[in-house]
């Protein structure tokens, strides 16, 4: 989180918070970590849009529900199945795109969120612990932040159907058994209570492929300067583009920028330390840290090494005019050993 300039969190009427409330304390209530964990996921399909649900407290960490929102947070719930990479990986949370309710000591709770139980008077269910629901929105290259309006109304809509299907899912144990990993049960649109198995419809969900960057627009860049510089012919550099761990704190949320690193493959040496705000791709962020190392050298170089086939899609209009060739590696030692360092150093200061 954001320690300094963070901007104000998201107007929510209160009525609509009364409700979101309610809803998490007899989610709370009812406990329903106790019989479900990681792989009852369920879906729900309405004008909220579609999503993945899942109960946590499985590993006996934290207690509550997620919602994965769209293709992209699907895509990031299958990845964690397949343990490519774990729930607790530092870059976990550049990805996520979901709504997060979980249940903490009152000492945890934002000020916000204080001053929210307060207005409406708020006391949980549960004496022995009193624990307060948290809710949080995570969104690909954001940092956790609080909800909106839109996405109050989307967990309220998630944890009222949470309920029943957990309670379904109690005294019918067997549900998952002969299913296939990534087929689930999705909630109806409207369906009849009390709600029955013969409500649900069993859907297959694949992990697609996340949308490639588009090429990068050469004409943003002032070129000819740049070619009239020399190319020495074994010079070699990599070239790498990530979400760095230091948030920034603008509105109207804060966001983790992107950033590229050029660095000489042959000395290490970083060339440029370029960051970009949401609004720039990756690919965009990478060209302009190749740009920015080329004004910083004095040279181009004859080949740019990267580890990304996304990369070097987008990347090759500009490394064409350029005169550049672009090589794909399997590893940068060079870049990722400078990024460490810098990450590093994020963390000191």
């Amino acid at each position: 989180m954001a320690k300094t300039n963070s901007p104000p969190a998201p107007t929510i009427p209160l009525d609509l918070w009364r409700e979101l409330y309610q809803a998490a304390a007899r989610f709370q209530l009812l406990a329903p970590w106790q019989w479900m964990d990681d792989i009852h996921i369920f879906g729900v399909n309405n004008e909220h849009g579609v999503r993945l649900l899942t109960v946590l407290g499985g590993m006996g960490e934290v207690f509550g529900l997620a919602s994965y929102r769209g293709s992209a947070g699907a895509n990031f719930l299958l990845r964690l199945r397949r343990a490519e990479f774990a729930p607790e990986s530092p870059d976990a949370r550049f990805y996520q795109d979901a709504l997060l309710v979980d249940f903490v000591p009152g000492k945890d709770l934002r000020k916000a969120e204080r001053a929210i139980i307060q207005q409406i008077d708020f006391q949980p269910l549960t004496r022995k612990p009193r624990l307060f629901p948290e809710f949080q929105s995570h969104k690909p290259g954001y940092v956790p932040w609080f909800i909106d309006e839109t996405e109050a109304r989307l967990l309220l809509d998630d944890l009222r159907k949470a309920v029943p299907f957990a309670e379904l899912l109690r005294t019918n144990p067997a549900v998952y058994v002969s299913r296939q990993e990534n087929e689930f049960p999705f909630l109806p649109a409207s369906g009849s209570e009390p709600l029955t198995l013969d409500q649900f419809e069993w859907h297959t969900i694949s992990p697609v492929p996340p949308p490639a960057d588009p090429p990068v627009d050469t004409h943003a860049f002032d070129l000819p300067p740049l070619l009239a510089l020399p190319q020495p012919p074994q010079s070699a550099w990599e070239l790498t583009a990530f979400y760095a761990p230091l948030p920034i704190g603008e509105p109207p949320r804060p966001y983790f920028p992107k950033t590229a690193l050029g660095v000489d493959a042959a000395t290490g040496m970083i060339l440029a330390f370029q960051l970009t705000g949401p609004e720039q791709t990756m690919a965009q962020t990478a060209a302009c840290g190749l740009i920015q190392s080329i004004q910083a050298s004095g040279y181009r170089p004859a080949a740019v090494k990267l580890d990304s086939i996304n990369l070097i899609r987008a990347l090759q209009p500009l490394a064409d005019a350029l005169g550049t060739k672009l090589l794909q590696a399997k590893s940068l030692p060079m870049a990722n050993e400078a990024r460490c360092s810098l990450e590093a150093f994020s963390r000191r200061s």
